[in-house]
């Protein structure tokens, strides 16, 4: 029962954040939304990492299993994508460098001013 009551937390921020997409105009990613309110609810400690530390542990170890459905399509539509896969690639790497250095900018921007307030 405890797993279903964690579940359904999740779900509940998952729903609001598409309720809030469909009603602010803007085209505002729903997911992302969902995950802004769940990150506001843990910061401002309205809710507990107890409270969805389990259902949230098995989703992520399961992940993987949410990308098949996309591999899928992927492979069963390569006759389309073979014709642009250097561009494809070129833009996978240029966008994982650029993650790379604004995920390292901002630890590093984040610890100086960490260390600031000491």
């Amino acid at each position: 029962m405890r797993y279903l009551q964690q579940l359904g937390i999740i779900f509940a921020f998952a729903f609001a954040g598409e309720l809030f997409a469909r009603l602010v105009p803007g085209g505002l990613p729903a997911t992302v939304m969902g995950m802004l309110f769940m990150l506001a609810a843990l910061g401002f400690k309205i809710l507990k990492t107890e409270h969805i530390a389990e259902s949230a542990g098995f989703l992520g170890s399961i992940m993987a299993f949410f990308f098949l459905p996309s591999a899928v399509t992927i492979i069963q539509n390569a006759d389309l994508i073979m014709p642009v896969l250097w561009q494809l690639l070129i833009v996978a790497v240029a966008a994982t460098f650029c993650t790379f250095f604004a995920a390292y900018g901002t630890v590093r921007l984040l610890r100086i001013m960490l260390g600031r307030k000491k």
